[in-house]
């Protein structure tokens, strides 16, 4: 009986000893205003950042964050040169801006901490039209390398997926130029016209990188017969080791089956996934809470977007791709997430 009671104050004390640690742990937020660069005005990254800012801001009043438009090539320049206190990340891209990654980066950007990885996953979504007969990008290569005039609709100049689609492309040894070498075409769109272009059959390959299930894949395949074209094993496990996308391990490198209209199997894609930055110089104390609140409320997360399903808080501190503010590692350490 003595030592149910005693187990049972220690248990109690325990608890009071954690709540008064996480307590003390955001007792020294002095309120703030920070600034978070997100995507583009209206997008995805926008409305997520906006809606995480309101959750913030509800859970702990002293913290007010200021959402602006940036995009995944610019958002960590601005953070490491001081323009901005936040911003979305595309892991890769973090990745190369840290280290100094030519041609996309000129120099290190090594002012760059993060709080969680793994947030989502945008796939590379590489469309043809059924009639093409193509059910890989190799294949859709192979066309190219044999001269045919294709009509292919890509991401803008600027881009992180006009990069990356590019190095796709040149891993499978043909590129952007040589499609309008064989007199081909290769329209430079936003999505919206990207759509239009595709359904209206000025152009019968459309290659953009997404979330699932984006609803402008949807719509180009019920206006016409398509299939995702297929990267390979080795093509997965080469970019992930060069360049930060997913493994083929994660389970994330897939558009699974019934994701769009006559796609019933499982397509194997490339794809990366999103983190959150922050400045080195913003407040241990302010980390930590956005921290604690962001692994706190996954369901929230999931209400923005389908996407954020995959968000683990369990592995969300091993998989970034930039070191870790010490505010997150206080968080993780405590939950035993990290030791």
């Amino acid at each position: 009986m003595h030592f149910k009671k005693a187990a049972l104050v220690l248990l109690l004390l325990c608890v009071a000893f954690g709540t008064v640690v996480a307590q003390g742990a955001m007792a020294d937020i002095k309120p703030a205003t920070y600034t978070w660069v997100a995507g583009g005005m209206g997008g995805g990254w926008y409305t997520v950042a906006g809606g995480f800012a309101n959750l913030v801001n509800q859970k702990e009043p002293r913290i007010t964050i200021k959402v602006v438009p940036g995009g995944g090539l610019t958002n960590p320049i601005m953070l490491s040169q001081g323009d901005a206190d936040m911003a979305w990340g595309v892991a890769w891209l973090d990745k190369a801006a840290y280290v100094g990654m030519a041609p996309l980066f000129k120099q290190p950007y090594t002012n760059l901490n993060s709080i969680a990885g793994a947030l989502s996953a945008d796939r590379y979504h590489l469309l043809a039209a059924k009639d093409q007969n193509v059910t890989t990008i190799e294949e859709f290569a192979k066309k190219i390398k044999n001269g045919e005039k294709l009509k292919v609709a890509g991401p803008m100049t600027g881009t992180s997926e006009f990069v990356l689609i590019g190095n796709v492309l040149a891993y499978y040894g043909v590129s952007f130029d040589m499609i309008k070498k064989n007199g081909g075409t290769f329209t430079q769109a936003i999505y919206g016209d990207m759509t239009s272009l595709y359904k209206d059959r000025h152009v019968d390959y459309a290659l953009t990188c997404v979330g699932l299930p984006a609803a402008i894949i949807t719509e180009m395949s019920i206006g016409r017969p398509s299939v995702l074209m297929a990267v390979s094993d080795a093509c997965v496990d080469h970019f992930a080791s060069t360049s930060g996308l997913v493994t083929r391990a994660s389970g994330l490198a897939v558009v699974p089956g019934g994701t769009y209209p006559g796609m019933a199997n499982d397509i194997q894609a490339l794809a990366h996934a999103t983190e959150i930055l922050v400045s080195p110089k913003m407040p241990e104390a302010v980390v930590y809470a956005m921290t604690k609140i962001l692994n706190e409320n996954k369901a929230f997360l999931v209400q923005m977007g389908a996407s954020y399903e995959v968000f683990n808080p369990k592995t969300t501190a091993l998989q970034v791709q930039v070191p870790l503010h010490p505010g997150a590692v206080r968080y993780y350490k405590e939950v035993g997430t990290i030791k």
